[in-house]
């Protein structure tokens, strides 16, 4: 239920994000963070209110797969203004590893902020002892 419920909002936000950037053939960097960020939030909107019963782990995989597959599907080419156009192409692996590891770090960040506002619901309670979050102090 969730693959499918999944395939059918990256088709509904894919055909939004086409539709918003058809007037441009290449998107700069800064308009595809936007646009990610955008499908950031609500991806995981649409996990949460459609998945109650996945795990958080479970959910921000589901939600980088979503949105690793967006990004296929949205920005063939990203276009930086100062590298040289025979250079791009190369890059655009990188590029989109740079994005997503910005994605991943959005979703933690908006997931807290929608907790902290009341519009997700907080997590049961976590016991210290066998909770293996990173601290800050292990990084």
């Amino acid at each position: 239920m969730s693959e499918t419920l999944s395939v059918n909002n990256i088709k509904s936000l894919v055909d939004q994000a086409k539709v918003l950037l058809q007037s441009v053939s290449v998107v700069a960097m800064p308009e595809a963070w936007k646009v990610l960020q955008l499908a950031v939030a609500e991806v995981i909107q649409s996990i949460e209110n459609n998945n109650p019963n996945l795990k958080g782990a479970d959910k921000k995989t589901l939600a980088m797969t979503m949105l690793s597959n967006f990004y296929d599907q949205v920005f063939t080419i990203i276009n930086f203004p100062f590298v040289p156009k025979f250079l791009q192409p190369i890059i655009q692996k990188s590029v989109k590893s740079l994005l997503m590891i910005l994605v991943s770090a959005s979703i933690d960040s908006l997931v807290t902020i929608f907790r902290n506002n009341g519009i997700f619901a907080k997590p049961d309670t976590i016991v210290p002892e066998i909770d293996n979050t990173p601290k800050i102090s292990d990084k």
